[in-house]
């Protein structure tokens, strides 16, 4: 933006000018420091696997999209470093498409606490990559009765050991029934506020090179 003022010049005689300078643009702040709210356990997670590495990095990936998702921010540290850069790419550019910029407004999720998963198994498929298995009994309303977490849906996450990390490559829904018993059932503290509407432009990115730059209008 540019501001016009007007300037004296002083030669034999007074003569108005008019200067224009350029308004700063605002500083953007990139990326977002945040800090994991505690989360508050109604019923707490009961699993022989919530020790093993595999489990715990699969968790973490989880969450670290669940809290981007909550904040409409991809460039926490919580996301960007819980998957490989390909995968984090992807996630961003699959919520920001389906999430900003829409014609009816519709606003982002907003969810109260993380999912409630249990994990199922691990599997080894090669010396530095594995593959977790979940039941997911989250439900819209995030009302949980027995019923409802004995009611849940198998997914797997691949993942790979990338020196000292272990990241996520890809996450794999399916149809599969199963029990979800033991799967810990929590709230955010403190909770997220809901999301409005947001334009594209203004959800940080996983990378600074994935900025969305609005066209110009014609």
């Amino acid at each position: 933006m540019k501001i016009c003022v007007p300037v004296v010049v002083v030669l034999a005689f007074a003569v108005t000018l008019t200067s224009c300078v350029a308004e700063p643009e605002p500083e953007r702040v990139w990326p977002t420091v945040f800090e994991t709210p505690d989360i508050v356990y109604s019923v707490e997670p009961v699993s022989d696997l919530v020790d093993d590495e595999w489990v715990q990095a699969a968790q973490a990936s989880a969450l670290g999209v669940d809290l981007a998702v909550s904040l409409g921010d991809f460039s926490i540290e919580q996301f960007t470093a819980t998957r490989t850069r390909e995968t984090a790419e992807d996630q961003y550019l699959g919520w920001r498409s389906e999430y900003t910029s829409t014609d009816d407004g519709l606003a982002p999720p907003h969810y109260k606490g993380p999912r409630v998963l249990l994990p199922l198994s691990v599997e080894m498929t090669g010396e530095n990559t594995a593959t977790v298995r979940f039941c997911d009994a989250t439900t819209e309303s995030e009302i949980y009765s027995p019923e409802d977490i004995a009611d849940g849906r198998e997914f797997e996450v691949r993942l790979v050991r990338v020196d000292s990390r272990i990241l996520e490559v890809l996450t794999v829904p399916s149809a599969i029934k199963c029990d979800a018993t033991g799967a810990g059932v929590g709230v955010y503290d403190p909770q997220f506020a809901p999301l409005e509407p947001m334009e594209a432009a203004d959800v940080s990115p996983p990378y600074e090179d994935l900025w969305y730059t609005p066209r110009p209008r014609e």
